[in-house]
């Protein structure tokens, strides 16, 4: 199976570093974030990868065009930031069948074997790689019946809910429904029109390890954890 990895964005959120650096080129625990993406990869024995790239895609390209990571890289090449949808569109020439897809700026454990395998029992346009989320609301959640009468009051609760890891198998038809040379959002436009067009698509929920590099915090976190996790194996 083929992967697709989406690294063309700017990267606004971990501004100043991305001004001279893409997200995907940042270190984390010393590496590249993308070259920790293909040892990912490469772990589950997935042989090609192809990386969707736009902004300050020269960086990627001269370093990864040159060296050897055991796995096969392509690369999709657009000239501005696409939007998720957009980018993905730029590797349909490509892809051959079924594929992998999953965003630049992410770090998982997640068994992509057993992702592939639900995918592949549910037949699905698109399977979701999900992780539950708990949002801490930082006020007072009062619930008011029409009359105005509090009905309820829960001071600073706790709501958990299954969020979108970034991480997906997709049929190779879902690039009919992203139009071509436009900024798009899988997110926003492509989903929501696959669900009323009456596709299928499935949510995969597994406990894992994961971290999403998109700001600044989460990148200083992450590159705390992963920096941690290496020591810890090397001492073993």
């Amino acid at each position: 199976m083929q992967a697709v990895i989406l690294a063309g964005g700017l990267g606004t959120r971990l501004r100043p570093l991305t001004y001279v650096v893409p997200k995907p080129m940042l270190p984390v625990a010393g590496t590249p974030l993308l070259e920790h993406t293909l040892n990912y990869l490469k772990e589950y024995g997935l042989q090609e990868a192809i990386i969707c790239v736009a902004y300050l895609k020269k960086q990627i390209i001269d370093y990864f065009e040159n060296g050897d990571f055991g796995i096969e890289v392509k690369f999709a090449e657009a000239d501005s930031p696409l939007g998720t949808g957009g980018q993905l569109k730029t590797a349909e020439g490509f892809v051959k069948g079924t594929f992998l897809a999953m965003n630049g700026d992410i770090v998982t454990s997640m068994n992509l074997k057993n992702l592939i395998e639900f995918h592949q029992r549910n037949s699905g346009i698109g399977s979701i790689a999900l992780k539950e989320y708990t949002v801490e609301i930082p006020y007072g959640f009062i619930e008011v019946d029409p009359k105005g009468s509090i009905a309820s009051f829960k001071e600073k609760p706790s709501i958990t809910y299954k969020a979108n890891a970034g991480v997906y198998i997709f049929e190779k038809r879902l690039f009919d429904y992203i139009p071509a040379e436009r900024v798009v959002s899988l997110e926003r436009e492509v989903f929501p029109q696959l669900i009323e067009s009456g596709e299928k698509l499935y949510g995969y929920l597994e406990e894992a390890f994961w971290a999403d590099v998109g700001d600044l915090a989460g990148y200083e976190r992450t590159n705390a954890e992963i920096t941690n996790r290496t020591i810890a194996t090397k001492k073993k």
